[in-house]
């Protein structure tokens, strides 16, 4: 059993990485990988797509390091793999006289190749700062020369100043206006008429509208529909399940209700029977990666030797997968004895 390791190439290039496997016991010559992803039983095509088909890749670059295998690897593995980081992914390695594989492990960030072409854009150089000139004094404005005004001089046909005096002196002040008799009559008027107006709202308006309106009757409650049989209100449950025929349709309806635990382990055991694989592996990699302990626990046993049942969706037992999800188990629930003895018991 292998334990192989996929981690970012030195200066974090895209699209490249480092490859490396422990546990081989053969040579580097006429190497051959495979990658089967766990989820769905699909392998890796040569145009970076997933075919029901073994596809073997010829791997060259690898070299011997003390017990390890090690060698970069460029697009062709690392952007099928990084594309979906929620996959799990079992590689096979193999050469003329024997083959072995083991379930990947992906370590720190990895790009894709398409994240090349776009470099950070260069910033501008500081242009030079140029001292501003220095203040020059201001002229001092020159003072106006403020001309005298003209002395009138007397003229025959005006009088002087003090003349115009005595004459506005002379001049009979005017009569004082008398006041407005009628404004007092007004503001009687005004009052008269507002005594009126709040004696009608008073005895004419007021009591209609406290004349109580009858209260009309509250409609009946309608009453709830029942709850059909067979739990069709359940987007998670069996009969939801038989109801629709896409796989990927049902997933996304089930996990959107927040199903516990329980509800999506029964709704696995309805799905074996009916042989839906695919709603079987998606539904346990998705809450178990998503942090279940209980359905990590139960997708280890399904690979576990110990406890592996043939003629369901796992084809075969598989010691590292199952070790793999008993690791995720204890991750979120480290008081999980079963998960701890089974991974205790499987690892070399």
């Amino acid at each position: 059993m292998l334990r192989i390791e996929l981690t970012a190439a030195a200066g974090g290039q895209p699209g490249y990485g480092e490859l490396t496997v422990r546990g081989w016991p053969g040579g580097t010559d006429g190497l051959e990988l495979s990658v089967l992803r766990n989820q769905d039983s699909l392998y890796l095509d040569a145009g970076g797509g997933w075919d029901s088909l073994p596809v073997w890749h010829a791997i060259d670059g690898l070299e011997r390091r003390g017990e390890l295998l090690a060698g970069r690897v460029g697009p062709w593995l690392v952007d099928p793999l990084v594309r979906d980081p929620k996959m799990v992914y079992r590689l096979q390695l193999r050469d003329a006289g024997q083959s072995d594989g083991g379930v990947l492990r992906i370590v720190g960030n990895l790009l894709s190749s398409p994240a090349v072409g776009h470099p950070q854009p260069e910033e501008p150089a500081p242009r030079p700062v140029v001292a501003p000139p220095e203040p020059q004094p201001e002229p001092e404005p020159e003072p106006l020369l403020v001309e005298p005004p003209p002395v009138e001089k007397p003229r025959a046909d005006r009088p002087l100043f003090a003349e115009r005096d005595e004459e506005f002196r002379a001049a009979p002040a005017p009569k004082p206006r008398k006041p407005v008799r009628w404004l007092p009559l007004a503001l009687g008027l005004v009052l008269l008429l507002g005594i009126g107006l709040g004696a009608y709202w008073y005895f004419v308006l007021r009591p209609q509208t406290q004349t109580p309106v009858a209260a009309a009757p509250a409609p009946a409650p309608t009453p709830a529909p029942a709850a059909a049989a067979g739990g069709e209100e359940n987007p998670c449950g069996e009969t939801a399940l038989e109801g629709v025929g896409d796989d990927l349709a049902f997933i996304q309806a089930c996990l959107r209700s927040n199903p516990s635990s329980t509800q999506v382990l029964e709704v696995i055991d309805a799905a074996k029977q009916s042989r839906r694989c695919g709603v079987v592996q998606r539904l346990y990699a998705h809450k178990a990666q998503a942090g279940d302990a209980a359905i990590a626990l139960a997708y280890a046993r399904e690979y576990d030797p110990q406890t592996f049942k043939a003629g369901g969706c796992v084809q075969s037992a598989d010691a590292e997968t199952a070790a793999y999800w008993y690791e995720i188990a204890l991750a979120n629930d480290p008081a999980n004895a079963d998960a701890k003895k089974r991974l205790e018991a499987l690892k070399p």
